[in-house]
């Protein structure tokens, strides 16, 4: 009851009562000390024997209490100048700070900051307004990094075809060469057009603000398709997959195609991560409306720092490994996730594994 009269502590309405009341009391004492002043034994005689009929004690009271009005009147205007002039100050001073800064990031400034001297709304709102400013710089670094990490993907293929491109015009090379150089061209092309792909779903994705398309899906069948789907790779390192309860289909709501790209990901991560001879962990569950799949490999693991940019577009935490993919594949996951009003979770450890779990 209290805070909702005077508000709440150091907030702007509760300094504001606190100000007003001040003011009052002022005006009051001030105006109580001009009484005492101007208002003499005499006249206090007088208004004790005051008889309406005498027109001279009536004409003296009349006076007194006029010059009295008059100070009290002037007290108050000339302190409620003052206090609105401090409270103005106090108010507006950190709004203008706030609307200056605003200006310098509308012109591209992100290194700006503002101390947040204060504890009440407006220094809660100067704490989001530096908050908003790192995240629009760190927004800023992601945006130039992607521009050049294209620019690096797009450009080295490139490269890469017109050299061989080159090559091929050398009527001396032989047979098997040329067949060389036209595997090697080929697999340029296909890096290009998958770079294209991902980058092109990303974009809609980003664009997309929820899953329209939405039918009965069977994970436990999307998964079993696409171990088959990866088992030229997971061969080659003669990787063999724990496949936990997957035995019961579990169903659920959502887009075929969109969740199906989400396990292509996850379990291709986890190959490529594993070592040789490497076990990968697939475990789904059902509990109530939510579908957990976990999907743990025991392979090179992250640190704490790769962690947490994992999701950044175009990192790879392992740069030999950077000819087997763009570093934008975990992206596409969260965005996937994220429209399905879902969860990804990671846990990994140096040299120990990496495991993802996605509840939807």
């Amino acid at each position: 009851m209290f805070e909702k009269i005077f508000g709440k502590k150091k907030s702007i309405k509760r300094v504001l009562i606190l100000n007003l009341i001040l003011s009052v009391a002022i005006v009051f004492v001030i105006s109580l000390i001009g009484l005492l002043i101007f208002v003499n034994k005499e006249s206090l005689n007088r208004l004790i024997l005051l008889n309406l009929a005498t027109g001279d004690n009536l004409r003296d009271l009349t006076y007194i209490f006029q010059r009295f009005v008059i100070i009290l009147i002037l007290n108050t205007v000339l302190i409620s100048a003052l206090v609105i002039s401090v409270i103005s100050r106090k108010i507006i001073k950190p709004i203008e700070n706030l609307s200056n800064a605003t200006k310098k990031v509308a012109e591209g400034n992100f290194d700006v900051n503002i101390n947040p001297i204060r504890d009440d709304e407006i220094g809660e709102l100067t704490k989001n307004f530096n908050d908003m400013v790192k995240e629009l710089s760190e927004v800023e670094i992601l945006q130039k990094d992607f521009i050049d990490n294209v620019s690096h993907e797009i450009k080295t293929p490139i490269s890469s075809i017109q050299g061989f491109a080159k090559l091929l015009d050398d009527d001396n090379i032989t047979k098997e060469e040329r067949k060389e150089y036209v595997g090697i061209i080929t697999e340029e092309v296909d890096r290009l057009l998958n770079l294209s792909n991902k980058v092109l779903r990303l974009s809609k994705l980003q664009n997309q603000d929820k899953i329209e398309k939405k039918e009965n899906i069977n994970i436990t069948e999307q998964i079993r398709r696409i171990i088959a789907l990866l088992e030229p790779k997971s061969r080659k390192k003669n990787i063999s997959f724990n496949l936990n309860d997957i035995e019961n289909d579990v169903f659920y709501l959502g887009d075929e195609e969109l969740t199906y790209q989400i396990w292509v990901n996850l379990i291709d991560n986890a190959i490529k991560f594993s070592k040789e001879n490497g076990i990968i962990d697939i475990e789904i569950k059902k509990i109530g409306n939510k579908v957990t799949v976990k999907i743990k490999d025991h392979g090179i693991g992250m640190s704490e720092d790769e962690v947490k940019k994992i999701y950044t577009r175009f990192y790879q935490t392992d740069r030999s490994h950077s000819q087997e993919g763009s570093g934008l594949g975990l992206s596409i996951v969260k965005r996937i996730v994220y429209l399905s009003n879902g969860e990804i979770k990671v846990e990994s450890q140096k040299e120990k594994g990496t495991c993802f779990t996605i509840i939807l």
